[in-house]
């Protein structure tokens, strides 16, 4: 990027944590212990982002096509899942569910037609830019911000 641009970049190795809201009741998905399950993920403007677009725009040149629908759906969810930093998952019935944080858990859970209103959180979170920067006197590494979705 040319210096002169330099006021205008956005830092890419800002995180955040989006708060899981119940689809349904939008009540705080909180687990036994009162922990309120939440997902960290990196920006749209990150380095793991622009990995993952580089990687795709290549497999459709080798492909000498345009995605087909099914591809495009599987392709957004391994884009969350290279997004997704750190979890702690709640299900529905209040309860933690201990699943390691790893790209296939998270590509198998955005792309899961049960768990489309998770799918859709994610992506209204990550389309706010501001959920990745603290607010000026803040002091939050990891902003956290409650989305409602579903």
């Amino acid at each position: 990027m040319p210096a002169i641009f330099d006021t205008l970049a956005l830092p890419t190795d800002r995180s955040a944590r989006l708060l899981l809201i119940h689809p349904v009741t939008r009540a705080p998905l909180t687990d036994e212990a009162g922990e309120q399950g939440w997902i960290e993920f990196y920006s749209w403007e990150s380095e793991q982002a622009q990995a993952h677009r580089l990687a795709r725009d290549n497999a459709q040149r080798k492909l000498g096509r345009e995605f087909t629908a099914e591809e495009e759906w599987e392709d957004m969810g391994q884009m969350l899942a290279r997004l997704t930093r750190a979890w702690h998952l709640v299900g529905l019935d209040g309860r933690a569910i201990a699943a390691p944080c790893s790209f296939d858990l998270a590509a198998g859970a955005y792309n899961a037609t049960g768990l489309r209103w998770l799918r859709n959180a994610a992506i209204a979170f990550l389309n706010v830019t501001g959920n990745f920067f603290p607010l000026a006197g803040s002091t939050d590494s990891v902003p956290t911000v409650a989305t409602h979705s579903g």
